[in-house]
């Protein structure tokens, strides 16, 4: 966002990187709606209670994953865990993060959880080829890396 709204400053904010450019003063509904255009976009959001992505498809209003139609058993933890993921991809998450974004500061439970629930998730991706993606990364956390 921006008040500079000549044409020069507007090549200049994409040649920079930007995904997109508003000019101030603007109405909430198009910011609102370019943020949705944008989520679409990075995060393959169909509306606002679906996650798609390579075949997979998570309904945010039921938890419920499936791949190619076949509902899949990914519930609870497993169903945030994988969100958290497919929300950070080719990020490097550690396991300090990941427990502290699942279970939280305060779960009485530990760290070694982390990799229980990414045993079951990779467990019960595997048929979609998506539990390729997720690597460890020894003494740091994991990635997914993929498109």
């Amino acid at each position: 966002m921006t008040a500079k709204d000549g044409l020069e400053d507007k090549v200049t904010g994409f040649q920079k990187g930007a995904d997109d450019y508003l000019t101030k003063p603007f109405y909430r509904e198009e910011l609102l709606m370019r943020i949705k255009a944008l989520l679409k976009r990075s995060l393959g959001l169909f509306n606002e209670n679906t996650l798609e992505y390579n075949g997979l498809l998570c309904n945010l209003g039921t938890n419920e994953v499936s791949y190619q139609g076949e509902l899949l058993p990914i519930q609870g933890k497993e169903f945030e865990l994988l969100l958290y993921f497919l929300q950070n991809r080719n990020i490097i998450l550690t396991k300090e993060q990941i427990f502290d974004r699942i279970w939280g500061f305060d779960s009485e439970t530990t760290l070694t959880v982390v990799e229980v629930y990414m045993s079951n998730l990779r467990k019960h991706l595997r048929q979609t080829g998506i539990d390729k993606e997720i690597r460890t990364l020894r003494n740091v956390g994991y990635i997914m890396q993929g498109a």
